[in-house]
């Protein structure tokens, strides 16, 4: 298939948006981008896209995220660990000395490098779901989050840390502290990304 320059143009402006924020750019956004007044220009532009397979939309019209390919250079090899256990945390019980297997420690805890990141945990909103100041989330962009999951939130354009929730059929954000109000969006809420799991140093 053969894309038009600026068809190639504003494809590449989405790959790198989505890739440097972990969301979808708004006809708003691809506009203002590209010095238009109309979103309809964009919009056809987009259209178009989709036509052609490059690129998809959510049944909100949305464009989907990009799965953006990990390229074979960039693979390094898996840090493998032997796996003993298992351990009793209540009361002391024999361990197996035997290794039960070997475990590489970076597919144990993601299964998408290439739609992985991490952020560094500020604030003490999560604590009640064990995630303290300081902590690393393991983040997947672009995966469809459900009611109940811990996500990465963009409320109105400002990134937080919360679980998403829904109340009579409206999307809000939930913190894990009852000290933090629920957050509700006055003009937009999505999701940069889900939370996968919790690292911690001690």
């Amino acid at each position: 298939m053969t894309l038009t320059p600026h068809q190639r143009t504003v494809l590449n402006y989405v790959r790198e948006f989505q890739h440097k924020r972990g969301y979808s750019p708004s006809l708003a956004d691809l506009a203002l981008a590209f010095g238009v007044r109309s979103k309809n220009a964009v919009a056809k532009v987009v259209n178009a896209l989709v036509r052609e397979g490059q690129l998809e939309k959510d049944p909100k019209g949305r464009i989907k995220i990009i799965d953006l390919q990990e390229p074979e250079s960039a693979k390094l090899e898996p840090l493998m660990l032997p796996l003993f256990g298992p351990i009793s945390a209540g009361f002391a019980a024999p361990v197996e000395e035997q290794a039960e297997e070997m475990v590489a420690l970076e597919q144990y805890i993601i299964t998408k490098p290439a739609s992985t990141f991490l952020l560094r945990v500020k604030g003490d909103s999560m604590i009640d779901a064990k995630i303290e100041e300081g902590d690393l989330v393991v983040v997947e962009r672009g995966a469809e989050p459900r009611v109940g999951d811990i996500v990465v939130g963009v409320l109105d354009g400002e990134f937080t840390l919360k679980r998403l929730k829904k109340d009579k059929g409206k999307y809000y954000l939930q913190a894990e502290n009852p000290a933090y109000p629920d957050m509700y969006a006055l003009e937009e809420l999505q999701v940069a990304g889900v939370v996968r799991g919790v690292i911690r140093k001690y």
